[in-house]
């Protein structure tokens, strides 16, 4: 073989070059390093010179590299000799392991000059007279794993005297440079083949493995590791099964590690990189230089796999690699950052030279570019596992936890080896008694009562105060009672009692909570229903239902029902003669309390059915929690939400049981942050529950401090950002902010996260949702229903006293969703199944991580996106459909169909709004739907959403530009450009087809009033949603026109219904 020289210098190999590039020329993170233990005399000097003689002998050794002007890949160049660096120290110390270990980390953190060398580096440490430590570090361009070994006990052979090798390698360094350049572009039938096999590994590769701790630190922060030691036990039981598979240790735990990062990440398929010496060939057996080559090993671990097939399957894929390793191109995609990397060794025992006596210590090797690589070496006694990261994208805590956590896998696979791996544990005993019990520790004591009875006590305890207030209406703690009350009577004489249904179809008012007590007292469930639902949606809803209770102008709103219907402002004879004295209680904290709707996969809603007990436990725990019965006066809450979302309860009840004032915001002042401010200015509120993208649209505004509670802001219903916290904290708040946490089936809210201070935690987006409420139980766990350890994400499951009846007439869905609690000691108890991914954090805290399903949340509804799609599916001329929440900068989702329409059909995006308004609540109406002549595929046939267009794209698109003209305009079109993220706006531009809604509309109207100083109306905007409609409506009221603040009309709603807003 012919070497070729170009410019005083040789190629790099592949290899080489690999390296180069991704450590662009750094020697931070990339080392070779040895570190022997000696035993006996040593002359310094004399081993010093047998080290430089040794790395003379080499040529690999005695190269630089060095680079032409304009050139990014330098030339080795190889020099006449190579001294090595050289360092003597004295130190003290009898644990020589961590002696070493510091010693190689210590000799890491210095560069290399690759221009000028050397390229060795040894150091040699004095413990005592006849104990020392020798730490060689190479360039990893230089040397790898095998050269260290080799070139380590060559120098000590040589220095005890021992015949030198031969004068001349057996193998240059250069020489398999070329060799191995010439078989990557070679063309023979071999060549091909080995092609063709990386090609086929290569082209299956998955996306990179994210673990679920991972992070994304502004610190930069190289290669650190972790070291963690296996004892002789479990080093015998691995042997043991590797012995039974015709393998080695160092497979058994490559399975294991893989079998690990598969359970952690839910990931059947990847990747992991596995070093390979490299030297298959004898020529190559005694070669020195950087030879091995990290291959990409396929993972495909299935659920019900067990680990003794999985460990064959890696055994086979090894050697299969093995065989093609010499066609493998270094530079294909797997050699990255992002990748996850296993490498092993056998360490032997002591060895004796002379009158030397030596074992090696450590060794390290950081050459190929990974996040995270599992180094394994095996002792004669024990196992050291060493597992190196990237400190900017793990906390060492992680890596702490993940150690252990593979010792935990690897002991109970090769104790037994036939057991799934799915089903293997990855948590000691200790760690699941503190997730499943410690953790779960809320037990606390509340009454035994139904909630309208601890109304009752409030009533003759402050009988004269301020029970509810609606605008300038309001009603004392005696006044709502006693009218309360008489209804109540006449609902018992319309035969309700418990578990009865009565509906009530309402606008907030006084007369609203007068209701809900009424239908309580009389011992019924109520039904609440939103006031904008179509016919359709309230038909069904109002199935079983006995009595209703509404108000003169929704009557027109009622489908056909076969109940009695009670209009509260027009038949008041019919109660108003009724007794004032609190009924007889019939009911029991068992029956139900209300039944709330919630969308359904199949296009049927559920109803979430909510015992008393459920309710009491949660409104005592929020009024202990917040220690309402502490202020003397009681404090002021708002309600901000519709009644038929639990989500206003958080107010409701724990202001009803501890002698607080219940403010009830219209939906024309809730969603308009200057009448909210006015409405503070008048009546101050101590405590207010919201969703946060409700929030964020109302601190907007030009008096953000004004939108606050003076105590407590909760929120709920959606995530809460980071940067929300950190502009309320701007706004000079002094409220404490409570994040909340639950579904309507487990009763408001289940987990409860104050925050101290604003707490703000730069590597995490959005803050945790904290800690399980009083009497409720929270487990994060697998698709076996076993916990996860901490940090590995789940599902969520909630149990305890929370847990409500389940769905209203669907025993099927209900037995679906609420199951047998396994870790309970009663057998009647029930855990509900959220659907919500989570993990658990070291704290205790829970972290919300998404959804398993097409369940969303859009503006505190949660909506399931497949009752929509069936919904549009059965339109005529749908023939196929897809809806999407989509999710802008400020995190704000919409709802986006797409409809492929039947040719033969003229169908039309308005009559299908049209048609969706009839039967779907308007929450839940797409705020656009796209008709597109195919809906996008991936290669595997399953729809593209990443691929269907965005609103705002497709309307540019579709419609001509027509450039703002007036000055208004222009502004106006700044302002929606800013809000709505969108390149440009026509005069005739639709704000809603641009993906504005209700939240959005409310920001522009506070921008209309900082910028034209005038007062415009929220529903100004509904009734003219295009750009040149608004800015004339604008340029009216500065010429003096008038623009009422009224309330928005049902009519003007139902203009753009699919924005309204979901708290209403």
């Amino acid at each position: 073989m012919t070497e070729t020289l170009v410019n005083g210098g040789y190629f790099l190999s592949p290899q080489q070059k690999n390296l180069w590039l991704a450590q662009q020329g750094a020697a931070k993170d990339s080392r070779s390093q040895i570190a022997f233990l000696l035993k006996g005399l040593v002359e310094a000097e004399r081993l010093r010179s047998v080290i430089n003689e040794t790395a003379s002998h080499y040529e690999i050794l005695r190269t630089v590299f060095r680079r032409k002007a304009g050139m990014k890949i330098p030339f080795q160049v190889i020099l006449d000799r190579c001294d090595a660096a050289w360092e003597m120290r004295e130190l003290s110390s009898t644990n020589y392991d961590q002696v070493a270990q510091e010693l190689l980390e210590a000799e890491a953190t210095k560069e290399f000059d690759f221009e000028r060398g050397p390229l060795v580096r040894a150091l040699l440490a004095k413990l005592d007279t006849e104990t020392h430590i020798l730490a060689l570090t190479f360039s990893p361009l230089c040397a790898d794993s095998y050269s260290l070994r080799k070139l380590g006990i060559e120098i000590l052979r040589r220095y005890a005297g021992h015949p030198n090798p031969a004068e001349s390698e057996p193998l240059r360094y250069v020489q398999f440079s070329q060799w191995q350049s010439e078989l990557l572009e070679g063309g023979d039938t071999a060549a091909r083949d080995g092609k063709a096999f990386w090609s086929e590994r290569m082209r299956k590769a998955t996306e990179p493995l994210n673990l679920p701790f991972e992070r994304k630190s502004e610190v930069m922060s190289g290669m650190q590791s972790l070291t963690h030691i296996l004892e002789a036990p479990t080093l015998s039981n691995i042997e043991q099964t590797a012995a039974g598979s015709n393998t080695s240790v160092a497979v058994v735990v490559l399975t294991a590690w893989q079998s690990l990062l598969s359970r952690l990440t839910t990931r059947a398929r990847f990747m992991t990189g596995v070093i390979f010496n490299g030297r298959e060939y004898e020529e190559l057996s005694d070669a020195v230089g950087l030879i091995a080559k990290m291959l990409p090993i396929p993972v495909q671990l299935e659920k019900d796999f067990r680990f003794l097939e999985i460990l064959g399957r890696t055994r086979d894929a090894l050697a299969e690699a093995a065989g093609w390793q010499e066609y493998f191109d270094p530079s294909a995609v797997l050699g990255t950052e992002s990748s996850v990397a296993f490498h092993s060794t056998i360490l032997p025992g002591w060895d004796q030279v002379g009158g030397i006596e030596f074992r090696i210590l450590q060794e390290q090797m950081s050459a190929e570019p990974c996040k995270l690589r599992l180094f394994c070496a095996q002792g004669e006694s024990r196992l050291r596992l060493e597992i190196h990261y990237h400190g900017s994208r793990f906390a060492r805590e992680d890596i702490q936890r993940l150690a252990q956590q593979l010792e935990v896998l690897l002991e109970a696979a090769v104790a037994n080896p036939q057991t799934a791996v799915s089903r293997l544990p990855l948590m000691s005993e200790v760690e699941r008694e503190r997730i499943l019990v410690e953790w779960n520790k809320t037990e606390a004591a509340y009454p035994a009562e139904c909630i309208h009875k601890l109304f009752e006590q409030q009533v003759a305890r402050v009988p004269d105060r301020t029970a509810v207030r609606c605008e300038e209406k309001s009603l004392s703690y005696r006044e709502l009672n006693e009218q309360s009350n008489r209804l109540a009577h006449a609902l018992r004489k319309l035969g309700v009692g418990p578990d009865s249904l009565v509906a009530v179809l309402l606008d907030r008012s006084v007369e609203m909570m007068v209701a809900v007590l009424a239908i309580l007292k009389a011992g019924g469930a109520y039904v609440p229903l939103n006031t904008d639902n179509p016919k359709a949606r309230l038909q069904q809803q109002l199935d079983g239902v006995a009595v209703l209770l509404t108000q003169l102008d929704l009557l027109t709103k009622v489908p056909e029902f076969g109940g009695e219907t009670l209009c509260l402002d027009g038949e008041q004879t019919k109660w108003n003669s009724k007794s004032s004295e609190n009924p007889e209680l019939t009911a029991t904290p068992e029956d139900l309390a209300y039944v709330i709707y919630t969308s359904g996969s199949t296009g049927v809603p559920k109803g979430v059915a909510v015992r008393h007990r459920n309710l009491v436990n949660y409104a005592w725990f929020i009024a202990k929690e917040l220690k309402l019965w502490d202020d003397i006066e009681g404090l002021q809450f708002a309600s901000v939400s519709t009644l038929a979302s639990d989500l206003g309860n958080t107010c409701i009840y724990p202001a009803l049981i501890s002698g607080g004032c219940l403010h009830l915001l219209p939906y024309e002042v809730a969603t308009d942050a200057h009448r909210i401010a006015l409405y503070q200015d008048r009546y101050p509120i101590d405590v207010l529950k919201i969703v946060p993208s409700h929030l964020a649209a109302l601190l907007n505004s030009a008096r953000p401090e004004k939108i606050l509670p003076r105590k407590y802001l909760i929120t709920g219903g959606e995530t809460l950002t980071q940067k929300l916290v950190s502009k309320i904290a701007a706004s000079d708040a002094t409220c404490q902010i409570i994040n909340h946490y639950g579904p309507t089936e487990t009763t408001v809210g289940s987990l409860i996260r104050p925050l101290g201070g604003y707490e703000c935690q730069r590597e995490a987006a959005n803050i945790p949702i904290g800690r399980p409420i009083a009497n409720t139980r929270v487990y994060v766990l697998d698709e076996q229903l076993q916990p996860v350890p901490v940090g590995v994400t789940g599902e969520l499951y909630i149990a305890g006293a929370g847990v409500t009846a389940g769905y209203l007439g669907q025993p099927e869905r209900t037995e679906e969703h609420f199951l047998v609690d396994p870790f309970a000691t009663t057998a009647e108890a029930r855990m509900y199944r959220t659907g919500d991914m989570a993990r658990y954090l070291e704290d205790g805290n829970v972290e919300f991580l998404g959804r398993v399903d097409d369940q969303v949340k859009v503006r505190g509804f949660r909506i399931e996106l497949g009752e929509i799609e069936a919904v549009l599916h059965r339109q005529p001329g749908v023939k196929q459909a897809v809806v999407l929440a989509r999710e802008d900068e400020e995190h704000e989702k919409q709802l986006v169909g797409y409809v492929v329409a039947d040719r033969e059909q003229n169908v039309a995006a308005e009559e299908l709004r049209k048609l969706l308004k009839e039967q779907l609540p308007e929450y839940m109406v797409p705020a656009a739907l796209i008709l597109l002549e195919k809906l996008p595929l991936t290669s595997n046939g399953k729809v593209d959403r990443m691929a269907l267009p965005k609103p705002e794209e497709f309307a540019a698109q579709e419609k001509v530009y027509l450039a703002p003209s007036t000055p208004t305009e222009q502004i106006l079109a700044r302002i929606w450009i800013e809000l709505l993220q969108c390149p440009r706006v026509s005069v005739d531009a639709n704000f809603f087809e641009l993906g504005g809604h209700s939240l959005t509309a409310t920001q522009v109207i506070s921008r209309v009033r900082e910028q034209f100083a005038v007062e415009i109306a929220v529903r100004t905007l509904f009734e003219t949603p295009t750009l040149g409609g608004l800015a004339a409506a604008i340029d009216m009221a500065k010429a003096g026109g008038t623009l009422t603040d009224g309330p928005i009309t049902r009519a003007s709603r139902e203009v753009y219904i699919e924005a309204k807003l979901g708290t209403r």
